[in-house]
């Protein structure tokens, strides 16, 4: 069983937890979780098809991220679940956190992992994870208009392209 802590509305934690498999929050609780966006140096992004069996976005092209766990930090959640669903270890220097946005129910952090990874050395948890690839800006816009992206991904696409192009020389192909 996952627990996982509750903040406020304004992201401070209320010294109370909950049960992940209990559901939404109560009205003015929020949960934590986390993204990861994987850069390579040829300015691609990591992304990984959700398993068919799962109950949320089956079958859909995602990033890595998940619930944070209770008495975890957003950037160990962030670690943590890409050990656990590509079986990557990724140092503290590799990491950078980008942006917070507040949804109805949780606070979503995303962070930027800049390594180069062959799709071969991955280990995917197969309850999680079908596949992964590596996809240009171009090529996500795509899958978005195509629906084959879980619909996260729409609520701050803008700012994180911007963010790429501009801090990370990124290009759209």
């Amino acid at each position: 069983m996952e627990i996982i802590d509750l903040y406020d509305n304004k992201k401070q934690k209320l010294n109370k937890t909950m049960a992940r498999e209990d559901g939404e929050p109560a009205a003015g609780e929020f949960k934590l979780s986390v993204h990861a966006w994987v850069l390579n140096d040829e300015g691609k992004l990591l992304i990984q098809k959700r398993n068919e069996n799962l109950k949320r976005n089956p079958g859909k092209w995602g990033f890595t991220g998940g619930a944070v766990d209770a008495n975890e930090t957003s950037l160990d959640g962030a670690m943590r679940e890409i050990k656990e669903e590509l079986g990557v270890e990724i140092s503290k220097d590799e990491i950078e956190y980008l942006l917070s946005f507040k949804r109805e129910k949780g606070f979503v952090d995303i962070w930027l992992v800049k390594k180069n990874i062959a799709i071969e050395e991955l280990v995917l948890q197969p309850e999680e994870v079908s596949e992964a690839r590596w996809v240009s800006l171009k090529e996500l816009k795509m899958l978005i208009e195509n629906d084959e992206m879980v619909k996260s991904v729409n609520l701050y696409l803008d700012i994180f392209e911007k963010l790429l192009k501009k801090c990370h020389n990124v290009s759209e192909d």
